[in-house]
């Protein structure tokens, strides 16, 4: 079982995603209402060694040694929490280029550390840096992320305003929508008005798809969806596009299968078109799971998730 690789998971914006913790826990600057892994543990914006690059490195490499699943299309430095946060992001991204050179690599991040020239510089390597920014107006930003005491959402934007200036790769800009907190006409023309500097190679637009960690986010009106998509060409990112189905690669052992669900509640199709198992299988394994209590079910928008237990929670 490892403790910082999991999936590969099917990615609405990088197609089967090869996920890579950097925290080992629920770390993070922010503690977002929608967070699919859960409420936010230590909240802070303090860069330390959260989780040990060599032991990070080591199971990346034994990984790849153990061949049980389809190649990833994508290497995404991620986790629980915001990977910025680990002190040996720029170590583990120069390794990670040497032991995986063809496969491309991502970093998931809230944005709130890149106006840290150190941060910056680290990232520079990266081939996709997929960073979100759900409003521009503060009150919102307070109410929807919940980010550490005294952080403005103004130096957010200005911090990823001169990343982007500086980053020789794509940037894939999310904007996540709820319903009665930041789909108001405001932050549309602020975010607008935003990206005509920012110039990112997309923006997707995206709702809650999957459970959340305080709340079960409304997802906006279609209209609205639609306005804020036309407004800034924004693509559906809310359904699953690239990957695609794969055939089964062979049994996947049950400790892959909660080490992806311990990051990311899945449907039965999501969790068998990442790991490439078969379906009827994997249904079978989920029910041996449920019953001895080490995977739970989530009920979503007509939707059946399933859920690791952690700690008997």
């Amino acid at each position: 079982m490892f403790d910082y690789i999991f999936g590969p998971v099917l990615s609405s914006r990088l197609g089967r995603s090869l996920g890579v913790d950097l925290l080992g826990g629920r770390i993070c600057s922010f503690d977002c209402l929608y967070c699919e892994s859960g409420p936010t543990s230590l909240k802070t914006m303090h860069r330390a060694v959260y989780a040990d690059p060599d032991k990070i490195l080591e199971e990346l490499e034994a990984w790849f040694l153990q061949q049980d699943c389809p190649e990833p299309e994508h290497i995404t430095l991620g986790g629980e929490g915001e990977p910025c946060l680990n002190l040996g992001l720029g170590r583990i991204v120069q390794k990670i280029k040497r032991i995986a050179p063809h496969i491309p690599l991502a970093v998931l991040t809230n944005s709130s550390l890149l106006a840290d020239d150190q941060v910056q510089e680290e990232l520079m390597s990266v081939d996709v840096v997929l960073p979100s920014l759900d409003t521009l107006v503060q009150q919102e930003f307070l109410r929807l992320n919940r980010p550490c005491k005294g952080l403005h959402v103004r130096d957010v934007a200005q911090g990823l305003t001169r990343f982007c200036r500086k980053f020789p790769g794509k940037i894939y800009l999310e904007v996540l929508l709820v319903a009665g907190i930041n789909d108001t006409s405001e932050n549309l023309e602020r975010i607008n008005a935003f990206l005509k500097d920012l110039r990112p190679d997309r923006v997707d637009i995206t709702v809650m798809t999957r459970p959340g960690a305080h709340m079960q986010p409304a997802v906006p009106a279609e209209h609205v969806l639609n306005r804020w998509r036309t407004f800034l060409k924004g693509p559906r990112a809310d359904i699953p596009g690239p990957g695609g189905p794969v055939s089964a690669t062979g049994p996947v052992s049950p400790d892959t299968v909660l080490d992806s669900l311990r990051r990311r509640p899945q449907t039965l199709q999501q969790l068998c078109l990442g790991l490439g198992l078969d379906p009827a299988e994997a249904a079978v394994l989920l029910d041996r799971l449920e019953a001895r209590k080490m995977v739970r079910t989530i009920r979503d928008r007509e939707q059946k998730f399933y859920t690791s237990i952690r700690n008997g929670k």
